[in-house]
């Protein structure tokens, strides 16, 4: 009876143990190919470079034309200051004498920081990327600056 026991055990043994195996080959057939399309999909240092190079060419495309959008606002503002600037020299005539020096200095300040807003326009449109950024503030300090000093002069205009 012991025997036949044994016997059933190292059957039923042999039988989990060929299913086991059998069952781990199947997985390894099937991870053959699976990896065989992993591999395929491999990246190559080609392809790096090539994806490197993609995206070097959209980042300079968008930083191109982020500036050209900025300088269009440049161009536009830089004519408003002539406008403003001319208007304010037409109306030295009517005013009294004090007055004529008065807005006269301002206006000479107007087109100092005009100047040197084109200086900084020249500056803008002979740079790229990081020195763009750069530059940009300092050319929106400069635009705020030119504003304030308008609305000073016009201010002190109005006064007279």
């Amino acid at each position: 009876m012991k025997r036949a026991a044994l016997i059933i055990f190292l059957a039923a043994t042999f039988c989990l143990f060929l299913f086991a195996c059998s069952d781990q080959k199947e997985t390894a057939e099937k991870s053959t190919p699976d990896r065989a399309k992993v591999e395929n999909l491999a990246t190559t240092p080609e392809d790096i470079k090539k994806e490197a190079a993609d995206l070097a060419k959209t980042t300079m495309a968008y930083t191109q034309e982020k500036k050209e959008l900025y300088m269009e606002k440049i161009r536009k503002k830089m004519a408003q200051y002539n406008q403003q600037i001319m208007e304010l020299d037409s109306k030295f005539t009517a005013m009294s004498e004090q007055a004529r020096a008065e807005v006269a200095e301002q206006v000479e300040d107007l087109n100092r920081k005009k100047a040197e807003m084109n200086l900084k326009v020249r500056e803008l449109q002979a740079t790229s990327g990081e020195a763009f950024e750069d530059l940009k503030e300092g050319m929106d300090k400069a635009m705020d600056d030119m504003d304030k000093a308008y609305e000073q002069a016009v201010s002190r205009f109005t006064k007279e």
